[in-house]
């Protein structure tokens, strides 16, 4: 029973860092198809927070599918300071194949927020309790 105790940091720890890993998918796509996407530009949106009004940044992209070439923009717009596409850019995306205009994409930074923390969780856990264990046995 105490080891098992003594073990329940170990196990978070691993579960963070396996969370990390675990890929981003949007729920609105069912039938998911993966590709390369080039951003050709992107489109802004006034925000108001805190009585302060900010711009925010959607990308648009061009890329493939059967039916053809599509050109769209992300459904979600993020703030300035975590928009980091540049025009000509190669991305990863995953669109719905019976409607190819809705994609989303792949490990942008939404993902990139949750890997961060999760590694660093994680890894924190495991170095804390390796360092305890050296220092108490």
């Amino acid at each position: 029973m105490i080891l098992l105790l003594k073990m329940i940091p170990v196990i978070i720890g691993i579960v963070c860092i396996i969370i990390a890993w675990i890929p981003e998918y949007d729920r609105k796509i069912r039938h998911p198809v993966l590709t390369e996407a080039e951003i050709i530009g992107c489109v802004t949106q006034k925000i108001y927070q805190k009585q302060m009004e900010t711009l925010s940044y959607a990308p648009v992209v061009r890329y493939r599918t059967e039916q053809g070439e599509v050109t769209s923009t992300a459904g979600y717009f993020v703030p300035e300071w975590q928009y980091r596409y540049h025009k000509g850019d190669k991305i990863q995306i995953c669109y719905e194949k019976s409607q190819p205009q809705i994609f989303s994409i792949r490990n942008g930074s939404r993902y990139e927020i949750r890997r961060i923390v999760c590694l660093t969780a994680g890894t924190g856990i495991l170095t804390a309790c390796a360092v305890l264990w050296m220092q108490y046995k």
